[in-house]
């Protein structure tokens, strides 16, 4: 197997079986609404053709994104206010542009999705019902098959497949918002949340620089 996904497995894994050894553990059902912006530069890429014959989309400048992130988490209470916690995410971004005139009339859009891995240090600072609530730490993507749309005037919409690298992405992240304590064993929480991406490692020649402003929502129980 390879060393990279070995060493995305561990993180994930051992805040896992670290939870499940303490009795203050809590797993959470996760969403997040999220905005992207992404800084190309003279980006060219090329879905597979399935037989079809298709366009190379080209991304300049700046794009801003749309989607969202879904998923559990398990978080670990290890002292008065602080937790840390770990999931499994899947997130799904889109870009949505006019065809280049050469191509005609219509407009290309691209579903990017991956797979998250994140891992958190959380902090309440009160013990009452509401309470500040604050996280820091850092998301592992695994880029998965996108999807690329082909909507052309006066012709049938194309659906294509656009590969991507295998590689892990990481960015850095950064929440601040609030969490209610339902009863002892539901509490919600929600944070405005900024990510900032730091790139595939030995991939600095294809980066394009990009940001994250997100919402996550979260559920918790208790056992």
């Amino acid at each position: 197997m390879d060393r990279t996904l070995c060493l995305l497995l561990s993180l994930l894994i051992v805040p896992f079986a670290l939870a499940y050894g303490q009795r203050k553990l809590s797993v959470s059902a996760t969403v997040s609404p999220t905005f992207s912006h992404t800084t190309y530069r003279f980006r060219y890429f090329y879905p597979e053709s399935d037989g079809q014959i298709v366009e190379p989309v080209y991304l300049n400048g700046s794009r801003w994104a749309t989607g969202f992130s879904a998923g559990v988490s398990v978080i670990r209470d290890y002292a008065p206010g602080w937790s840390y916690s770990s999931g499994i995410w899947f997130q799904q971004l889109t870009i949505r542009q006019e065809r280049q005139p050469t191509a005609g009339e219509g407009t290309v859009s691209i579903h990017k999705r991956v797979i998250r891995f994140p891992i958190q240090l959380n902090y309440y600072s009160s013990a009452n019902r509401l309470a500040p609530f604050f996280s820091m730490g850092f998301l592992v993507d695994l880029p998965i098959t996108s999807r690329v749309v082909v909507k052309r005037t006066g012709e049938s919409t194309q659906y294509l497949r656009l590969l991507d690298k295998p590689r892990p992405i990481f960015l850095g992240l950064l929440g601040a918002g609030v969490r209610y304590k339902l009863t002892d064993r539901y509490t919600v929480s929600a944070q405005p949340v900024w990510s900032y991406n730091f790139g595939q490692l030995g991939g600095a020649s294809t980066h394009d620089k990009s940001f994250e402003i997100s919402l996550l929502m979260q559920t918790a129980y208790a056992f």
